[in-house]
């Protein structure tokens, strides 16, 4: 296995309730968005990121719950969309980034009660 890979062990496992819950969240706003349809081609672009980035460590969701995480991540840094990830690992530490926030109580996106 090359190093640079990204597996379902290297998420932290502290950080997987937290995932979890994300993910959870995500598939609920997608259920009831029309979000995607609207989407630019740099937001698609970025939820794809997002999607296979996810999937790197075992996490298979669909496209639309995989923009709802992105959005999550932007409202979380206080911005209104951030620009896309360079690439699936990019996204995963964003992901993960938004999850140690969620874990620390100190996230922006709706979790702590602070967004």
């Amino acid at each position: 296995m090359n190093d640079n890979q990204t597996t379902e062990s290297s998420f932290p496992a502290s950080l997987r309730p937290a995932l979890q819950a994300l993910v959870a969240e995500a598939g609920a706003d997608a259920a009831e968005s029309k979000e995607l349809a609207a989407a630019s081609e740099d937001e698609l672009i970025t939820a794809a990121m997002v999607k296979e980035g996810l999937e790197l460590v075992g996490v298979n969701l669909e496209i639309d719950a995989a923009y709802q995480v992105w959005s999550k991540i932007s409202l979380n840094l206080q911005a209104g969309w951030l620009n896309g990830p360079r690439d699936a690992a990019d996204a995963l530490i964003a992901v993960q980034g938004l999850c140690q926030d969620i874990a620390d109580g100190a996230d922006y996106a709706g979790f702590s009660g602070k967004g």
